[in-house]
Parts: C-alpha cells; sequence; structure tokens
C-alpha cells in the first residue's frame, strides 16, 4: 500500500521507492505498474476528467462495464428513469457518455444534425445504409423526401382500410372466436401484448409486402421471427462489429441466414410486385412497397435502388412494429391500474359511437380527445424507446445545465427522463390522461417518437392503428384484470399508485412476464 499512498506525494519518490526495491522482478514491476495507472485513472476520472463536476454513479463514471451489464440485463428503461430522478436533468452512465433528460436539452440536440448519430446505429446497417442508420444529414433528407409520401394523411388515408381489416376486424374475429371457445359462458382469457404484437406485423406485412400472412389468426410467426433475429444480430454487431466476418460469423450463421432469407423475401416481394404492373396484372395499389419502389426525391430526382427498397422496407418494419404493439399493450394495462381512467375512457367512445360500427382514424381522433390522451399518457410514462438516444457532440463542444462537454462527447437522450421531467410534468409517476387535453404543449414535450431532423417518420401510422384498434376495442368489449393478477389497482407502490407489471428492454420496453402479467378477461360489451 505504501506505493499508492507515495503516489499522491511525489511521483518522483515513487521512482525511486521502486529502485531501492532488493527483489524486482518482472512480475513486481508490472504490479506496480498498474497499480500506479489503476490509481492515476481513478484520480483522473473523480478529479481531473472534463465531466469530473457531472453527477452519477461512481462505478458508471469509472467503467462501462455496469452500464452494459444493466443494457444486457434489460435494465436500462428502470435505470434511466430512476437515475433521473436521483441526479437530475445531467448525470453520467458511462466514462465519456453523458446522459441529458430536460425535455428542453434534448429537443436541442434532436433539432439539429450537428448532433451525429454515434457508432452504435451503424450496427444495424446489416444490408444498407437506411434512414435509420445514416450519419449523413443528405441522405437522411433524401430518404424522407423520398419515402415521406407514405405516411402523409392522403396517403394514410388510402391505406386504411387494410389497416383496419389486418388490425381490429383482425382482433375481433379472433376475440370473439375465443369467447365462442371459452370453458367460461360469455368471455375468456386472452394475452392482448401477444395480439397486439401480431395483429402489427399482420398491418405492415400487408402495407409493406403485399401479402397477408394471418398471423394473428393463424400464429404464423414468419415475420416475427425474422425481425427478432435481425435485432439479435444488429445487438452482437453492435458489440463485436466483426461478427459478420470469418471465423467469428462461424458463431452467428444461423442468424446469418435469416437475414438472408428475410432479404431475399423482401427482394422476391418487390420484385413480383414490378412485374405484375410491368404485365398489366393490377393496378398500382397505395401501401408502403409501392411508395418505396416508386419513391423520388423531388429534387436530385433519385429513386433508390432494388437493395435499399428492401434495406428501407425491413428497416420500418423493424422499427414500428415493436413500438406500435407495446405502446398499445402499455396504455390498456395501466387502463386495467386506473378504474376511474378506463370508465371515463370507455363512456366517452360509447357515447360517441354505436355499439355495431367500426372507427375510423379520423372519426376517433375527432370525437375521442380522452382515449388520444390516454394513448399519449401511455407513451410519456412508459415510453417504449428503450435506449437512451445516441449522439455525439460536434467540433467546439457544447454546454448543457451548466457543464462544458468536448467535442466527441456522446450523449444519451434520455427519453423516460425526459417524459418524467418533474418541472414539465405534475406528479409525474401518475397515471392522468387528462394532462393532455386541450394542451399542445405537453403534446410538444412528449419525447418519444424523438423530435426535430430525426422524429420518427412512421408516427402517423402508427397513430391509425393505435386509435382505431384501442378505441374499437374499448367500445366492443368490457375488459377486467383477472383475480390472480399480481398487478391491480389495489396493489400500491410507495407513492401511493398502483405498481406497473415489471419491464425488460430489448431495443424496446416490454413487458418482462408478457404470459404472466399481459392476461385480460373479455366479454361482449351490452348494448348500450
Amino acid at each position: 500500500m505504501a506505493i499508492y499512498k507515495l503516489l499522491f506525494i511525489d511521483f518522483g519518490r515513487v521512482a525511486e521507492y521502486i529502485s531501492q526495491l532488493e527483489v524486482l522482478t518482472c512480475a513486481r514491476l508490472a504490479a506496480a505498474a498498474a497499480g500506479v495507472l489503476s490509481v492515476s485513472y481513478v484520480f483522473y476520472s473523480l478529479y481531473l476528467s472534463p465531466y469530473c463536476r457531472i453527477p452519477g454513479r461512481l462505478l458508471y463514471r469509472l467503467s462501462s462495464l455496469p452500464s452494459r451489464l444493466v443494457m444486457l440485463l434489460g435494465q436500462l428503461p428502470d435505470v434511466s428513469e430512476a437515475d433521473y430522478y436521483k441526479f437530475g436533468d445531467i448525470f453520467m452512465i458511462s466514462p465519456g457518455v453523458v446522459i441529458l433528460s430536460n425535455p428542453a436539452d434534448c429537443r436541442a440536440v434532436l433539432s439539429t444534425h450537428k448532433f451525429a448519430k454515434s457508432d452504435m446505429y451503424k450496427a444495424f446497417a446489416l444490408i444498407d445504409e437506411t434512414m435509420f442508420t445514416t450519419h449523413s444529414a443528405e441522405l437522411t433528407h433524401v430518404r424522407r423526401r423520398q419515402i415521406g409520401p407514405a405516411f402523409t394523411p392522403g396517403y394514410l388515408n388510402e391505406m386504411e382500410p387494410i389497416i383496419l381489416e389486418c388490425g381490429i376486424h383482425a382482433i375481433r374475429a379472433k376475440w370473439d372466436k375465443e369467447i365462442a371457445q371459452s370453458a367460461t359462458v360469455g368471455s375468456a382469457i386472452v394475452n392482448y401484448g401477444l395480439h397486439f404484437s401480431m395483429v402489427t406485423f399482420d398491418v405492415f406485412g400487408a402495407l409493406g409486402y403485399g401479402q397477408r400472412f394471418n398471423a394473428l389468426r393463424d400464429n404464423n410467426t414468419k415475420l416475427v421471427d425474422w425481425v427478432n433475429d435481425f435485432n439479435k444480430l444488429a445487438i452482437i454487431n453492435m458489440v463485436y462489429d466483426r461478427v459478420l466476418s470469418f471465423p467469428a460469423n462461424l458463431l452467428v450463421r444461423r442468424l446469418i441466414q435469416s437475414r438472408d432469407e428475410f432479404v431475399a423475401f423482401g427482394n422476391a416481394a418487390a420484385q413480383y410486385r414490378r412485374e405484375q404492373l410491368r404485365r398489366g396484372e393490377i393496378e398500382k395499389p397505395k401501401d408502403l412497397l409501392q411508395v418505396l419502389i416508386d419513391g423520388q426525391d423531388p429534387e436530385s430526382k433519385v429513386q433508390m435502388t432494388p437493395t435499399q427498397v428492401t434495406a428501407e422496407n425491413i428497416s420500418l418494419l423493424v422499427g414500428g412494429t415493436d413500438t406500435t404493439s407495446l405502446t398499445m399493450s402499455w396504455t390498456l394495462h395501466y387502463l386495467m391500474l386506473y378504474p376511474d381512467v378506463y370508465r371515463r375512457a370507455t363512456e366517452e367512445v360509447r357515447t360517441a359511437f354505436p355499439r355495431h360500427c367500426t372507427i375510423t382514424y379520423a372519426e376517433g381522433k375527432a370525437r375521442l380527445p380522452y382515449i388520444d390522451a390516454c394513448i399519449n399518457e401511455a407513451m410519456r410514462i412508459r415510453a417504449v424507446s428503450g435506449v437512451p438516444l445516441p449522439r455525439v457532440v460536434p467540433e467546439g463542444g457544447a454546454t448543457f445545465q451548466g457543464h462544458f462537454l468536448p467535442a466527441g462527447t456522446q450523449i444519451g437522450i434520455n427519453v423516460a427522463g425526459a417524459n418524467h421531467h418533474q418541472e414539465t410534468w405534475t406528479n409525474p409517476r401518475r397515471f392522468m390522461p387528462e394532462r393532455f387535453l386541450d394542451n399542445e404543449k405537453a403534446k410538444h414535450n412528449l419525447l418519444t417518437f424523438s423530435s426535430g431532423v430525426r422524429i420518427c417518420p412512421g408516427r402517423n401510422l402508427a397513430q391509425y392503428e393505435m386509435t382505431t384498434i384501442l378505441a374499437n376495442l374499448l367500445k366492443d368489449y368490457d375488459l377486467a384484470v383477472p383475480s390472480d393478477s399480481l398487478f391491480a389497482p389495489g396493489h400500491l407502490d410507495e407513492h401511493g399508485n398502483p405498481v406497473a407489471m415489471p419491464c425488460t428492454h430489448c431495443l424496446t420496453v416490454s413487458p418482462k412476464y408478457p404470459e404472466r402479467d399481459c392476461r385480460i378477461i373479455i366479454s361482449p360489451a351490452l348494448e348500450y
């Protein structure tokens, strides 16, 4: 221990002390050097680094291993939210990685391409560069102009019949069948998390590939499996960027094969559509696939290559299915935890619409403000983005909350923290949809769909799916928590709020035990 004490007095005396050792082996010299370097690193990190005045957990400030472990264990969303409540608007989560939780700071970073995406996104470029993976502001602008028409209100209205057919109509058929076959007369228990997941894949399969997969009806998991394998391969590529090269690729051979099958399927679907149109067999459909094939940048007149079409199609599918289905799952879960909110939502929809009808998106948006508020509040209290959105500080550095961050610092946009920001949201731990009623400022502060130049391009499609599915289900069915559920309105936390089911994280925030916690009793709503 003497050598460590001398370190903080005089480095020259350290050298003198070592030179006077009677027996000095290479091993002892190496151990002494390691000790000096370790203590020097700790001393620098805590007292001399540019980040030493930024709060954060001690181990997180010294090593990236704790945050990586938290990520692998699926606990990053909970830790990000908890650290906001403990440390405030800015804190460290890893050496050289700073987390921002103030909504204004987050929007400032997301509003410009100057804060480039980190290299983490490159891990998802498993086919070609896409709007999601690219660092290039120019390519982002081009892609948004090529793909943007698909998400305009007019084009979404054209696609709505498919959204309704593969969405709410499919769930109705499934739930009515479950009730008819149930041993309990007039009701059944279903897993809404599974059903929401399957139905979003059905919607996107029809829109993006021109095919009906009937995942919900037939339990066809082809698309689900491809997406899950794609995400697994991307995460491994994030940790070890040579995993696609020999010999490491031998360890992930099955995942690579799955990716290749996914790509081949996408290529074939696009080529088949081109051939159908060339032969005049069909009129040009109104769907995502056709937009990707036809999409032309009005400025450069550039269209996507076949490989780029498939890459963007897969990127939209990967990014848009889980986020939509999970938001619906969390919304329904919180409605069950807050009976007064559930009662108000059902009263709103059943007063506005008759029992036997299908509510369209435009009708729901115009006449169901409280249900819309419930969806927004679910996105706030449990944002489904599982990773703090990583950006890099540009040349010249940047200052946040009085702390100067040098160029190259990685910034994480803490969506969970921003959506719980105590100066922005009253009683942020409580599910309170009324905070979004007639409150455009609240919607502006909601960061679940990101913000600025990188805002989610598919957010309007997600809104079509969520509004039509949830509004019609609340109208058509009475819902209740099973008696053996671990998470019910009477189970309160230390703040007096109902305890929500535990979550886990991969790229999105999902229920940790969906088979156990996403069960719900359904029965046909009585005539009203």
